[in-house]
């Protein structure tokens, strides 16, 4: 950045991810890939990336001023399981629901 023209239009960056891979690269190990690229992500947008269990969601509902985003768009609006019929054939086969037709 110092090397730069007095008129470069690009800011000076708070944060750099550098991202170091060969040509094969398998983005499966979590704590290796996954982890650091979504703890900057997470610094850069100041939010919680982590997706969270029902249970989670509401008690951040009760404990805290702003929820994650996936609390918000999951939870909140009530977008929960959609159901459809092969789903409650599983239920039911499963001893979750009675059949009473």
């Amino acid at each position: 950045m110092k090397l730069r023209p007095p008129d470069w239009p690009l800011p000076r960056p708070d944060a750099i991810h550098h991202i170091v891979e060969d040509f094969l690269t398998d983005w499966t190990a979590p704590n290796a890939h996954i982890l650091p690229l979504r703890r900057f992500l997470e610094n850069c947008l100041s939010t919680d990336l982590r997706n969270f269990f029902a249970e989670s969601c509401f008690l951040f509902v009760f404990t805290r001023q702003k929820l994650p985003p996936f609390c918000q768009h999951g939870y909140i609006t009530m977008q929960g399981l959609v159901g459809s019929l092969q789903l409650w054939h599983h239920a039911v086969e499963a001893g979750l629901l009675e059949d009473f037709t």
